[in-house]
């Protein structure tokens, strides 16, 4: 099964979840509006993305990199993610992660492929401890000459529809002024971000790009959407592999 999926090439976010795509930049899935998490109503379903980076080289040249996504979550809100990047060069191996987190359990499972070894975390139940997180919060950095000067705006491009999903996106760009960072010219940044708003599956980043001066143009997609209960295979690690279990006592990851 773990080969089907990884040919699968896929993934990314999804609203509530705690695991980071990208991510999908996989990143922490945002959540649309004020209700709590056990008041919302979340259907389960399989999502699979692909992420495209190309970055321009002063000569013209470009360097491509390619990964894909698995997002998963069942109807007791387990969610499974799973992370492919495509073999580079000489490099012939594919590398997959996996993120499984168990609200029910209270456990995060984690493994790596080529690596034969599971991770099982205990999780604390949501809402505990949390205050002790005030204490150990770190210093705000200070914003940087280029953040102080840049001016931002952001554009609202209305509905949109991803593999039968209706999402709202919004562009933002940052312009930063010559000097501000020793540039020469204008620098310019746009993001761009489109969120599901179909009942039960509010808050699912179905589409991003991006386009820095700096990094290049990124760009993420959602390529198969499959609505219902996924394969329940896929929140099992392979066989043969090592489980290490370890738990934290209730602890809490500030952050």
């Amino acid at each position: 099964m773990r080969g089907n999926v990884c040919v699968t090439l896929a993934l990314v976010a999804v609203a509530g979840w705690s695991l980071p795509v990208s991510g999908q930049d996989t990143k922490p899935v945002r959540q649309v509006g004020t209700a709590r998490p056990s008041q919302l109503v979340q259907l389960p379903y399989t999502a699979e993305f692909k992420t495209t980076r190309v970055r321009t080289l002063a000569d013209g040249s470009t360097i491509t990199h390619e990964t894909t996504e698995v997002l998963a979550r069942d109807s007791q809100g387990r969610s499974f993610q799973l992370s492919s990047s495509s073999p580079t060069g000489d490099e012939q191996t594919l590398h997959t992660s996996v993120n499984i987190n168990d609200p029910v359990a209270h456990t995060h499972t984690f493994w790596f492929s080529p690596d034969q070894r599971v991770t099982v975390t205990t999780t604390p139940e949501f809402g505990s401890a949390r205050a002790s997180c005030s204490a150990n919060l770190p210093a705000p950095v200070p914003a940087s000459a280029g953040s102080r000067q840049a001016k931002s705006t952001t554009e609202d491009l209305g509905l949109q529809t991803f593999e039968g999903i209706e999402a709202h996106g919004r562009r933002t760009t940052r312009t930063i002024p010559p000097g501000a960072i020793g540039n020469s010219g204008q620098l310019v940044r746009t993001d761009e971000v489109w969120f599901s708003t179909t009942p039960g599956l509010a808050g699912i980043n179905v589409n991003e790009a991006s386009d820095d001066p700096d990094t290049g143009k990124m760009t993420r997609e959602l390529v198969r959407f499959t609505p219902g209960e996924p394969d329940l295979a896929a929140f099992q690690p392979p066989e043969g592999y090592e489980t290490v279990t370890q738990d934290v006592h209730n602890e809490v990851r500030c952050p």
